[in-house]
């Protein structure tokens, strides 16, 4: 039976994503005793079910939405529409990691701007913007091959 939480509670903690970041935090906080959701776009692979084939376990585990592959990097210019390696699963990346991240959004860097105060945390913005990011950026390279 799925557990069901009030919108108000403040004394439970939700992480979005199951990967190496959220899982870690996410077990930390509930061996403290700290009320923990998390929540994964993604199936739970079994060991078993995992297969150990890296193009047969690409349609198990990877996420098959086009906006991983969008804007000019290298990959969406050379295959555009191609799916990345990027695993929507229970472990996320941890499941396999195929050395694609996802571009930075200037909305990630100014967290303190988007959200605004919010009672008992320290939310910063990064000293950095993405605009001044952005040159040292798309001076990388992806080579293929």
């Amino acid at each position: 039976m799925p557990r069901r939480f009030d919108l108000d509670d403040g004394s439970l903690v939700l992480i979005i994503g199951s990967g190496a970041g959220g899982g870690t935090l996410g077990n930390e906080l509930a061996q403290k005793g700290i009320r923990t959701l998390i929540l994964e776009a993604g199936p739970r692979i079994e060991r078993e079910q995992h297969i150990d084939d890296e193009r047969q376990a690409f349609a198990q585990l990877a996420w098959l939405d086009k906006r991983t592959t969008s804007g000019s990097c290298g990959l969406a210019k050379d295959s555009p529409n191609f799916p990345a390696w990027v695993c929507k699963v229970v472990g996320g990346s941890t499941v396999h990691w195929g050395g694609c991240s996802l571009r930075v959004q200037d909305h990630e860097l100014r967290a303190k701007d988007v959200y605004g105060d919010i009672g008992g945390t320290n939310l910063l913005n990064w000293p950095l913007t993405l605009a001044e990011l952005e040159p040292t950026m798309t001076k990388q390279k992806i080579r293929w091959g």
